[in-house]
């Protein structure tokens, strides 16, 4: 079907009604409405499992009668992730590189004069230009094509950013090898750096620090972004002009101004560690403090103390009001024996339990199997090694 008649056909009356009536089904319940209409089902019923799932990830641009793929959409950035880079990302001039469904470019389009979106998939650059006509943005270009050829047709230092949000070729491939990657980043970021004065690469949320060291020696900051302690996005930034380097957590929660944490990449903090005991208090960092190499600089600004070298569990005596990470109170912990942890459950009555483990053999699934209990509950179950390497439980609650 021709692409922009489909785009015709979603969202024609017909279909919106249609759209409207049967928004609640799964997909097998709409095509089973195939002798009850003309529509292409196939396509309607992807158009209702993708509103369903950006009710949750676009709440605010669900609200406008938008077009979305699935596969594109679950890629995309979120809403809150696109606002925060908007907030970051100012100038006149930007080029994103892999436009995509184009939701990064709408928030792009409210910090910047000018939007050059770029998307080598026909499709998808006409259901963006639809969505940008939708919501009546009239300062983005949109341009159907290979974004690194369509950048070098700018002047040097024509743009204030360039953004590039690279995908895995095959979708299959698993590894987040920056080689298996499109456009290729690291071949081309002297091109980047020619036309722009910033760059920001958005990389997937495995990446890690060491790995974007080795491929980024040009880096200036590594960032990442959590979203409801969930690592979401890892951002790159580049500088001309700027030589320090540093890392950065920042936590994005419902209604409030983002937490940001850094610190300079080779600074260096001392730990402390210490035993844990009852009565006193039990902290993990958020994903994206853990993620950045960031829970030192935190306990070193917190005064609180490691259980162990290798794991992101801190303790104190103190509490700690403004913690940027989960909070518990110990109420038991020993050497961890199976038999003795089981009998302490028992005469607890424990049978319902959230499960953590760091730097400990088993995984949480086969925790509470042998443990037998059932998950959820208001304990909060660590299982970790203390300062000496020995195994140890912990049970908290909030």
């Amino acid at each position: 079907m021709n692409r922009s008649l489909l785009i015709d056909i979603l969202n024609s009356e017909e279909a919106q009604k249609f759209i409207e009536k049967n928004k609640t089904l799964n997909s097998s319940e709409i095509l089973l409405k195939k002798s009850a209409s003309n529509l292409p089902l196939k396509e309607i019923a992807e158009q209702i499992d993708c509103l369903q799932k950006a009710e949750i990830k676009l709440p605010e641009l669900n609200t406008y009668k938008l077009i979305y793929k699935k596969i594109p959409l679950e890629q995309s950035s979120s809403e809150q992730t696109a606002r925060y880079k908007s907030k970051i990302l100012k100038g006149n001039k930007i080029i994103d590189l892999t436009g995509g469904l184009g939701i990064d470019s709408i928030y792009f389009s409210k910090s910047f004069e000018e939007v050059v979106y770029c998307e080598l998939n026909e499709e998808l650059a006409a259901i963006a230009a639809h969505n940008f006509k939708t919501l009546k943005i009239n300062n983005i270009t949109v341009n159907n094509g290979d974004g690194i050829e369509i950048l070098k047709k700018y002047k040097d230092e024509y743009f204030d950013w360039v953004f590039a949000d690279p995908s895995r070729r095959d979708k299959d491939k698993r590894s987040v090898d920056i080689k298996y990657y499109s456009p290729d980043v690291v071949s081309n970021l002297d091109l980047f750096i020619q036309k722009s004065q910033n760059i920001c690469l958005k990389l997937a949320p495995a990446f890690d620090l060491k790995e974007a060291e080795r491929i980024f020696p040009k880096m200036n900051e590594f960032s990442v972004v959590s979203v409801k302690n969930e690592c979401k996005e890892v951002l790159v930034y580049f500088n001309k002009k700027n030589e320090r380097k540093i890392k950065s957590a920042v936590i994005l929660n419902d209604n409030n101004e983002p937490v940001i944490i850094n610190n300079s990449i080779n600074e260096k903090n001392n730990i402390k560690i210490s035993l844990p005991e009852k009565d006193i208090y039990f902290y993990e960092p958020d994903a994206a403090i853990r993620k950045a190499g960031l829970t030192k600089h935190i306990a070193d600004k917190y005064k609180l103390k490691f259980i162990n070298r290798l794991s992101n569990y801190l303790i104190s005596e103190k509490e700690i009001e403004d913690f940027p990470g989960r909070k518990f109170k110990i109420l038991f912990t020993c050497q961890f024996n199976l038999k003795k942890v089981r009998q302490y459950l028992s005469r607890e009555k424990i049978i319902k339990a959230n499960i953590t483990r760091s730097n400990f053999p088993d995984k949480p699934e086969i925790i509470k199997e042998k443990l037998k209990l059932k998950d959820g509950g208001d304990y909060y179950l660590f299982f970790t090694k203390d300062k000496n390497g020995k195994l140890i439980f912990i049970n908290t609650s909030k």
